[in-house]
């Protein structure tokens, strides 16, 4: 360890991490480069999941006709999935392609809201982020 904690402190100051030179994080980075690897997709908005011990925050996009979740969990972690979407008659309805275990599914509402739901009729409206953090975030 010892030796590990020397040859760092002789690392040039740029291999010392971007975060440092920039004040970015390294999750803001990749965000960045998330967004920026799919910048030709429609964002419709951008929420923050308020259930308990969570922090997430959740992206909607539209491409060729296709709707995709992105979420970037509070640790740090992220994932894109391609979600399936359904009219009726309290807004679309978006659930993964490949299912969800949980029977949980998303309920985009008039006026952007969205909504977490599960089968068993338990509903939490997400608090809306602003679109420019989305994008430049």
């Amino acid at each position: 360890m010892g030796l590990l904690l020397d040859i760092q402190g002789k690392l040039p100051v740029q291999l010392h991490g971007l975060s440092k030179l920039s004040g970015v994080s390294a999750l803001e980075k990749r965000r960045k480069l998330q967004r920026l690897r799919h910048s030709d997709k429609r964002l419709i908005g951008c929420w923050r999941d308020p259930r308990q011990n969570l922090n997430d925050d959740v992206l909607l996009y539209q491409h060729n006709g296709r709707w995709f979740m992105e979420t970037w969990f509070s640790d740090g972690c992220h994932s894109l999935d391609e979600m399936t979407a359904r009219d009726t008659a309290d807004g679309v309805r978006l659930e993964e392609l490949d299912g969800n275990l949980f029977g949980e599914y998303l309920l985009l509402q008039e006026g952007h809201a969205l909504c977490f739901c599960n089968d068993n009729g338990s509903c939490v409206v997400a608090s809306n982020q602003a679109d420019d953090k989305a994008v430049n975030g």
